[in-house]
């Protein structure tokens, strides 16, 4: 019986070492717990945070997309027009200096004022003799204003 009460008395020495260690491992494991649910809590709130900024995101690509798509075209038209007009500007000078005859001047008669000289092209000698014509009207018109 001894060995009986010497194993009771040594348990209860253990029991008395052992019972604030289970104290303490049981605030330990309140402490992370607590910690647990903040963090969870935490991930939570931050997965919200993310999703706010996802959709901002979002947003600001969409108008971006939204504004690009409208002013696009217009600039684009705007452009290929301009460089519709600088090309044909350039075919028409580059035109006009190839097909361009020699001017003489004539005296100041009903006669035409430019002759187109040996000019085959028959519709732009017709061409100046309508601007010619024109010239001859106004210079008369402005010689009957000097006189009066």
């Amino acid at each position: 019986m001894q060995r009986v009460e010497t194993l009771q008395d040594e348990f209860n020495k253990f029991k008395v070492k052992v019972e604030p260690l289970i104290d303490d491992t049981k605030v330990l494991i309140q402490k992370v717990n607590k910690i647990t649910d903040k963090v969870d809590d935490n991930i939570v709130y931050l997965s919200k945070a993310v999703e706010k900024v996802k959709t901002a995101i979002d947003d600001v690509v969409d108008f971006k997309d939204k504004i690009v798509r409208k002013v696009e075209p217009p600039i684009v038209d705007t452009i290929t027009a301009f460089s519709a007009i600088v090309k044909g500007i350039k075919v028409f000078s580059e035109t006009w200096k190839s097909k361009r005859p020699e001017k003489r001047y004539i005296k100041h008669d009903d006669e035409l004022l430019f002759d187109a000289g040996n000019d085959n092209d028959y519709e732009l000698e017709k061409e100046y003799d309508d601007i010619n014509k024109e010239l001859n009207e106004v210079r008369k018109k402005l010689e009957e204003m000097k006189r009066v």
